[in-house]
């Protein structure tokens, strides 16, 4: 090919525009500039700075600006640096300013319904203190009482129907959770003694070379070297101890690196903890057949020496292996209803269910629903009497004996002049009662006339609440708070109740079933006999 057939002569030149010119109008455009390797930027120069505080001057002055009491506050023109920065707190340390802090993740609510019921221990005291008098106590007054006591409350999980929600339970003591791992390091930490013997026992010191010893300095303990096989776990025990995570822990510990630390440390592990499986019924050997009485004037046996525990031992590790292993799954429970007592739900490592608890508290605090339910059942079932004072509205009593209006017609005096004087007088004291009484039956035999004044309360023929107010047996009876008692403080009125003070109870075993409501109330725990009132003998009727 010719160089007359070639590209260019037919115009085929692909090349872009730029190319196409020629290089020296590019190479004089850039000639005389510096740029910077780096950033590949033409640099500039700067302006000095006589040049900035020329145009600063040109400007116009501002005003001086003002505190909020009128004072003039002070310039970066008047050599004022800026308002001095208070120290960091502990909290802050030395972390960057431009550290966040750390944000927390939503806890989403549990859907189940929960429910607060009495303690059967607690309720038994109340029963029985009930089955003893004819005196009509206040609904309220009982359910202050577990709500003042917290511990003599049990709380009951119902799950949702259509949700996946379980809930796990210790079998030993009550403990609930919302997962079987917490369940399960519950059980490793509390329960592991229950089903092991810990001893401890003399053994050899560390041997080995050890260039550093940690030491605790919250609570100036020997952790141990790191470079030993009990390190791990003793800033695992001392973490828990100390109520921090291994990762917080580890911050305030300190290492010792002098012969003098090391030398300490190994003396302070010259014993260790040993963990012996106790035995149980089925491995109980046979007793042996006992020895032979030696005949007289035969040589006195040696004593026996006890016999040495063949049991193998394990540490601390070991022992909780074989407990999850063999132990573990034997105590945990699971369900879709659960009870629990409150204190150990408060408690609880799951925050949904902690925030339940709390929540339950305070409703049941503003208005009592479900415990007032539970104790209403549970007096029906034991054949106590619950009626309302003044109104149908009115505040709810129970009493043991059932009101009965008395026809005063045929009765003796003294029977009618009581009657008569507290449908008169109505919300009178006893004590007024029988003043009325003994000045107006003068000439009779004041026992008499008390034991008459008891056969009417005894029979239900006149109804004394708590505070000695006396009423008619009407279908409201009426009622009303002496002076005294409305001047009091809430908190005094609830201490000076005369109900008995509900014991506390640190944990219920889970074996003790809960008192149903409504449905099928459950007795107490051990069935309380009435206690036996002396009856008056009956009042003589004229003919």
């Amino acid at each position: 090919m010719s160089d007359a057939d070639t590209p260019e002569t037919f115009g085929f030149d692909f090349a872009p525009d730029w190319a196409r010119k020629s290089a020296d109008e590019y190479v004089s455009r850039y000639q005389g500039k510096n740029y910077d390797e780096r950033t590949g930027r033409e640099e500039r120069p700067r302006r000095d700075s006589q040049t900035r505080g020329d145009r600063r001057d040109d400007r116009r002055p501002r005003p001086p600006r003002r505190d909020n009491d009128g004072e003039r506050r002070p310039r970066r023109d008047d050599g004022f640096k800026g308002r001095p920065r208070g120290p960091r707190s502990e909290q802050q340390g030395d972390a960057p300013r431009t550290q966040r802090p750390p944000r927390f993740e939503r806890v989403q609510p549990l859907n189940a319904d929960i429910r607060l019921l009495p303690n059967q221990k607690n309720l038994g005291v109340i029963i029985k203190t009930l089955q003893g008098t004819h005196t009509a106590f206040s609904m309220k007054k009982f359910v202050n009482l577990f709500l003042d006591n917290p511990q003599a409350c049990l709380v009951r999980f119902e799950a949702k129907a259509d949700t996946d929600t379980l809930f796990y339970s210790c079998k030993s003591c009550g403990f609930i959770a919302l997962s079987e791992a917490e369940v399960a390091a519950h059980l490793a930490e509390h329960h592991l003694a229950d089903y092991f013997d810990v001893t401890e026992e003399a053994c050899e010191a560390p041997s080995g070379t050890y260039p550093c010893v940690a030491k605790c300095t919250l609570t100036g303990e020997w952790v141990g070297a790191p470079n030993h096989h009990s390190y791990r776990h003793r800033v695992a025990e001392l973490a828990a101890r100390t109520g921090r995570s291994e990762k917080d822990y580890l911050k305030t510990i300190e290492m010792c690196r002098d012969s003098e630390s090391v030398e300490a440390w190994k003396q302070s592990v010259t014993t260790q903890t040993v963990y012996r499986k106790k035995v149980t019924l089925d491995e109980v050997p046979a007793p042996e057949a006992p020895a032979e009485t030696p005949a007289e004037g035969d040589e006195t046996p040696a004593e026996v020496a006890p016999a040495e525990d063949t049991r193998p031992t394990y540490n601390r590790d070991q022992a909780e292996a074989i407990f999850r292993r063999d132990i573990l799954s034997t105590l945990i429970t699971s369900g879709k209803h659960m009870v629990a007592p409150v204190p150990l739900a408060q408690n609880s490592p799951s925050v949904p269910l902690k925030l339940l608890v709390t929540k339950a508290l305070r409703d049941e605090q503003r208005h009592p629903s479900s415990l007032l339910f539970a104790l209403r059942g549970a007096f029906r079932h034991r054949k106590f009497e619950l009626f309302r004072c003044n109104d149908a509205h009115g505040p709810e009593f129970v009493a043991n004996v059932k009101p009965t209006p008395f026809t005063a017609e045929n009765a003796v005096r003294e029977l009618r002049a009581a009657l008569d004087y507290v449908a008169a007088h109505p919300c009178c004291t006893r004590n007024e009662l029988l003043t009325s009484l003994k000045a107006e039956l003068a000439d009779m035999d004041q026992s008499t006339l008390i034991r008459q004044v008891a056969f009417l309360f005894q029979r239900g023929h006149l109804l004394e609440f708590y505070n000695g107010i006396v009423a008619l047996p009407e279908t409201n009876p009426k009622f009303r708070k002496l002076p005294e008692e409305s001047k009091k403080k809430p908190t005094e009125e609830k201490a000076e109740a005369p109900a008995p003070e509900v014991a506390p109870v640190a944990e219920a075993p889970a074996s003790e079933a809960p008192v149903e409501v409504a449905e099928t109330p459950v007795e107490a725990p051990t069935p309380v006999a009435e206690t036996p009132v002396e009856e008056a003998p009956a009042p003589e009727t004229a003919e």
